[in-house]
């Protein structure tokens, strides 16, 4: 006889006909080599939960692969599950009933619970697998059945914040969290504070971890307790007693400490000040910050309520203020907090006196009068310029009258040195004085014969005065000009209320006497 010959993979199939054939033909050692072996269906057990123990309920499934040469129809499972009180040959589906999710995905399952009484320990079976073509297999389990877990209450297993938290926000919220599933009801929770008392809460979340959200804020640096009461708080599995916690769970946190006021600064403006109409002062502002920050200055120097003026030390103007006057001004200081300080502080502007420029002759002849007068002039206060500025003047006697007149005329009546002087007054009763002198100088016959034609009001009186005055001067000898000269003054008299005043009269006389 030939040996037979198989494809590769012949052998693989032919063991596991031996391991899982029971009840199938066997294959003719002598097959064709174009025979197709003939291969019963397979199948896998599976079980969840795995190690369960009593009271779970076990889902039972086993995987089928179809058997080949032909493909398996009408596949169908049997298993043992006698210890599971369904019976040495109990059904299977895969129908999606009896545990099965899905239907016709040839894996086959029911679901039964382990009955409580169960012993703990290892549970052995067998599961066969059928198809319509007359071919079986069958595969054993196993299942460890574990000793039930013994029930305990609820309990906190976390929260937030911490035990012992320290700076904890005052507008915190607080969390609890339970090892498992609770209902929390009735006065479940207490917040009791040191400092700011009991406070309630909205509670949200659940049923494992709540969320309180209390009413009020807490209060900074306060010690806060938190009680989760265990008479409130039962678990939601029916596996009881116990189904509440074993006592009251307390712990507490620690708000953070209020931060440090920011106190006020304080500033002082400073001065009195003094100041020039038409001039300008330095203001300096002092302050200081209980924090030590920096702080920022700002001057109100006009009096209208906004410090538009930046920094410690700004400049008063008194250009457009007429003194006498006083000012009130005010500085502010900010922190860096934001917090302010004022003061104020007073300036008094001080009138200043016009000024101008004194203009005198140096020198006049006797007899003839000199022009006194103050020009250039000027006052810082417009208000002073504008109002007008008055005049007086000293021709040698003594200051006359203040007035409008920026000039004045003098007289002479003899020779010599005359202290003269002017001031000029603001509105204010500001004066500015200015001296000088003028040398009235000897008189002359012409000068003498020109002051004669001055005065004399009959032209002929003055050309005969001026006749001798002339032929005075040129005398030969001293007698003779001296009878001219008493002849002049002969006829000054005579004309004395007759073309020439009294004055005049006397100013000529004392004057020809200078010759």
């Amino acid at each position: 006889m030939r040996a037979a010959r198989f494809r590769p993979g012949a052998c693989l199939v032919l063991a596991l006909v031996a391991v899982l054939a029971g009840g199938t033909q066997q294959a003719s050692a002598e097959t064709s080599p174009n025979l197709a072996i003939d291969a019963p269906p397979s199948a896998v057990v599976m079980t969840a939960p795995l190690d369960p123990s009593p009271g779970t309920l076990l889902t039972f499934s086993v995987a089928v692969t179809p058997g080949t040469n032909p493909t398996s129809t009408g596949l169908y499972v049997n298993c043992d599950l006698s210890w599971l009180g369904l019976g040495p040959s109990a059904p299977l589906f895969d129908d999606g009933t009896n545990g099965d999710p899905t239907a016709g995905d040839l894996t086959f399952t029911v679901q039964a619970t382990i009955p409580s009484g169960t012993k703990p320990g290892t549970r052995l079976g067998d599961c066969g697998v059928f198809d319509a073509e007359s071919r079986s297999a069958s595969t054993s389990y196993s299942v460890n059945v574990v000793p039930a877990a013994t029930d305990v209450g609820p309990s906190v297993t976390d929260t937030v914040p911490l035990s012992d938290a320290t700076d904890v926000a005052t507008d915190a919220n607080v969390t609890i969290t339970f090892s498992e599933a609770v209902d929390a009801t009735g006065s479940w929770y207490a917040l009791s504070c040191a400092s700011s008392g009991d406070h309630t809460a909205s509670v949200t979340g659940g049923p494992q971890s709540y969320l309180l959200d209390p009413g009020t804020d807490f209060a900074a640096g306060d010690l806060s307790p938190v009680t989760a009461t265990e008479a409130y708080v039962t678990n939601q599995d029916t596996d009881d007693p116990p189904d509440a916690m074993a006592s009251d769970y307390v712990w507490s946190f620690t708000t953070a400490a209020a931060a440090p006021v920011n106190e006020p600064p304080t500033v002082s403006g400073g001065g009195p000040y003094s100041v020039d109409e038409g001039s300008s002062v330095n203001v300096t502002a002092g302050a200081n910050d209980p924090e030590g920050g920096l702080l920022q200055y700002a001057w109100d120097l006009d009096d209208n309520g906004t410090f538009e003026t930046p920094g410690q030390t700004a400049s008063f103007s008194a250009t457009a203020i007429d003194g006498p006057a006083t000012r009130t001004i005010a500085v502010r200081v900010t922190d860096d907090g934001g917090l302010t300080a004022t003061d104020t502080a007073t300036v008094t502007i001080a009138n200043v006196a016009p000024v101008a420029t004194f203009d005198a002759p140096a020198s006049s002849p006797a007899g003839f009068p000199f022009t006194l007068s103050l020009t250039s002039a000027h006052d810082p206060s417009a208000a002073d310029t504008s109002a007008g500025l008055e005049y007086a003047f000293d021709c040698g006697d003594g200051y006359g009258a203040f007035g409008g007149s920026a000039s004045a005329s003098c007289p002479t009546t003899d020779v010599g040195v005359t202290s003269v002087g002017g001031k000029i007054r603001d509105k204010d009763g500001g004066v500015s004085e200015y001296r000088g002198s003028v040398s009235v100088v000897v008189v002359t016959f012409s000068s003498l014969c020109d002051l004669v034609r001055a005065y004399s009001t009959d032209p002929k009186v003055a050309d005969d005065l001026c006749d001798k005055l002339e032929r005075a001067a040129t005398a030969p000898t001293a007698g003779g000009r001296e009878g001219l000269l008493a002849a002049f003054v002969g006829q000054v008299g005579a004309k004395t209320d007759k073309g020439l005043t009294p004055a005049q009269a006397a100013e000529l006389t004392l004057l020809a006497a200078r010759l």
